[in-house]
């Protein structure tokens, strides 16, 4: 009885808002009722998952995010599924709306900083470790955000996808030194992970080093993997940056438990949730964003 009065109360809460909302929206032309009411509904089922903190990821921010990001990547994703892609609001659900597990801010937050650009920089290269893992707020083809792990102090391992990534990239995997990696990301944020556990964090570095990279741990390349994402999260080749990471973790490390069992995923593995796939006493601490 209290969950279909909550229901209801949800409902008229939902409707009453979207209603409002909308009538403010159109009388200043910026969009349809439709579309916002749909948008509103993808942002509620959010924040009743307890996926969305409406204080850290308000519904303006999602709004912007879903104009600029979640719909073309959607789309993206529509057109390489053929004829039973999920709907936008489980899509959005499976990738975690963007959002870190851990803390419940979004990837895709504005960098604002007191520091400086080059102050942050600099904190983040002297920062990062063999082992860490580096989660960003990029996305391809219906993937929302994008992750790689530190193979040494210097070299960061990444599959960073592409054109193409539809119907599989050769030869996607590669190594770029730390400074590089934060280049390229600059107008996002990074967020580093480091494992509690520095002797696994070394371990799952060196097995992706070897299975991605370089099977004797030299520095030239030597292994070409193939860019693409599927369910099938046990294959080496292809693979994708999240399938990476948690691979390393979870056949690296021998016999500790450190991932819980894949063979009850049965699913993408999206970035921004690497923190929940990692077991006790072996969880992921989070170092900061750069």
């Amino acid at each position: 009885m209290m969950q279909c009065l909550y229901g209801i109360h949800f409902f008229i809460l939902f409707s009453v808002v979207s209603q409002i909302f909308c009538d403010d929206q159109v009388k200043k032309g910026e969009i349809s009722t439709y579309n916002h009411s749909t948008t509103i509904k993808a942002y509620n089922i959010g924040v009743e998952l307890g996926i969305i903190s409406t204080e850290k990821y308000t519904f303006d921010s999602f709004l912007n995010d879903e104009k600029n990001i979640f719909k073309p990547l959607y789309e993206e994703y529509k057109a390489t599924n053929g004829t039973e892609p999920i709907n936008y609001e489980d899509w959005l659900i499976v990738n975690n709306y963007g959002i870190l597990s851990d803390t419940q801010e979004s990837l895709f937050q504005k960098k604002i900083s007191k520091r400086s650009t080059a102050d942050n920089k600099r904190r983040f290269v002297n920062l990062v470790k063999k082992g860490d893992i580096l989660i960003t707020g990029r996305g391809i083809g219906g993937l929302v955000g994008h992750a790689a792990i530190m193979t040494t102090d210097y070299w960061v391992l990444e599959m960073p996808g592409g054109k193409g990534w539809e119907n599989g990239i050769r030869d996607n995997n590669r190594q770029v030194p730390k400074h590089k990696w934060f280049d390229q990301h600059a107008s996002d944020w990074t967020t580093v992970y480091r494992n509690r556990d520095a002797s696994v964090a070394r371990q799952a570095a060196d097995w992706a080093d070897r299975t991605y990279y370089n099977p004797s741990g030299g520095a030239t390349k030597t292994k070409h993997i193939t860019y693409k994402i599927s369910t099938d999260i046990w294959s080496t080749n292809p693979s994708y940056c999240s399938k990476l990471v948690i691979q390393a973790y979870y056949f690296g490390t021998g016999k500790k438990k450190v991932i819980r069992d894949l063979s009850i995923v049965g699913r993408i593995i999206v970035p921004s949730t690497i923190p929940n796939y990692f077991l006790p006493p072996y969880t992921l601490v989070n170092k900061g964003k750069y």
